[in-house]
């Protein structure tokens, strides 16, 4: 009897386990209904975007003015993933950015763009796997996503111009472009802007797990890596951007906000330790998640700046 007690208590553990495994392979990655990122009035009733509503309406009527052409590649294994593509004249390189989680280019560059082309820097962004109007069930924190961009690479050199390429990305975004750096890049891509990555899907999933639940979150991340290889077809611990980073060539701008609160700032100093190559790291006192840009000018546009230089 004792012992069949036992055997019931252990099943009814061991499937709980899974069940929230599952959930949190499924809330992590899986896809969502969208913030209504256009509808400046929905977006301001939004806790956590109403203080950004003006830095998306900038992104919004700055786009307008320039009238981004909207591009499509297929990925690797068959979505449709949607772009935009905002020349500049008599450009000198192109800039491919990638966004972040859950995000959109119109908060992640929101305050960019209008300094990149200003340079005389053509814009390529893309909307990631799994958002927007790029096709996707699962987000993958940045593994598939880093063959998208190599498929975004592939088009722009040939079917948009042959001019010299930056990778940037923001958080998720960034650590799509640090995967990219032990892969064959094309020989016209010169260098890489990253701004607050992490180091890989297990680390990031598993420390908002702890946040969330105040519990170890080691063995659930297992259970969710099971069923990431099952559903998604990638692992949680397949991608690490120290290992990519330890076999860098290109020059590189690393940057993370002091008070990152998401993505611990000790990732990107990790990163930077084991990177090879020229190398910058930029900590911004005072900056939040994604928010160096705006705590961190001038120094933050300086070192923007040289990387662009490296150009000509």
């Amino acid at each position: 009897m004792i012992m069949d007690i036992i055997i019931v208590a252990i099943s009814v553990i061991i499937l709980l386990f899974i069940i929230i495994g599952g959930y949190t392979f499924f809330a992590a990655c899986g896809r969502k209904k969208e913030y209504p990122w256009t509808d400046l009035k929905a977006m301001a009733k939004i806790p956590a975007y109403t203080s950004y509503c003006h830095v998306i309406e900038g992104s919004l009527q700055w786009l307008a003015t320039h009238s981004p052409r909207e591009i499509s590649v297929t990925s690797k294994d068959g979505l449709t993933l949607y772009a935009y593509w905002i020349p500049a004249n008599n450009a000198k390189g192109t800039i491919l950015l990638a966004h972040g989680y859950r995000s959109t280019m119109l908060v992640d560059f929101g305050k960019v763009l209008d300094m990149y082309h200003t340079q005389g820097i053509n814009l390529l962004l893309p909307f990631q796997r799994c958002h927007g109007k790029s096709e996707g069930k699962f987000i993958t924190f940045g593994d598939k996503e880093s063959q998208d961009m190599q498929c975004w690479l592939s088009y722009h050199n040939e079917k948009l111009c042959r001019c010299p390429v930056v990778l940037s990305g923001l958080s998720m975004g960034a650590s799509t472009v640090m995967y990219m750096l032990d892969q064959s890049l094309p020989d016209n891509v010169k260098a890489a802007i990253v701004d607050c990555g992490f180091t890989s899907p297990a680390e990031i999933i598993g420390k908002v797990f702890t946040d969330t639940t105040h519990l170890p979150s080691g063995l659930f991340i297992r259970i969710a890596d099971v069923f990431a290889r099952i559903f998604a077809h990638f692992s949680l611990y397949a991608k690490d951007t120290r290992q990519s980073l330890s076999k860098n060539t290109l020059p590189i701008l690393m940057i993370h906000g002091k008070s990152d609160d998401f993505v611990p700032c000790q990732m990107s100093i990790d990163g930077f330790r084991v990177c090879t190559g020229d190398k910058k790291l930029i900590l911004v006192d005072g900056a939040g998640h994604g928010l160096s840009y705006l705590k961190g000018q001038p120094e933050y546009l300086d070192a923007i700046l040289d990387i662009l230089d490296k150009l000509n």
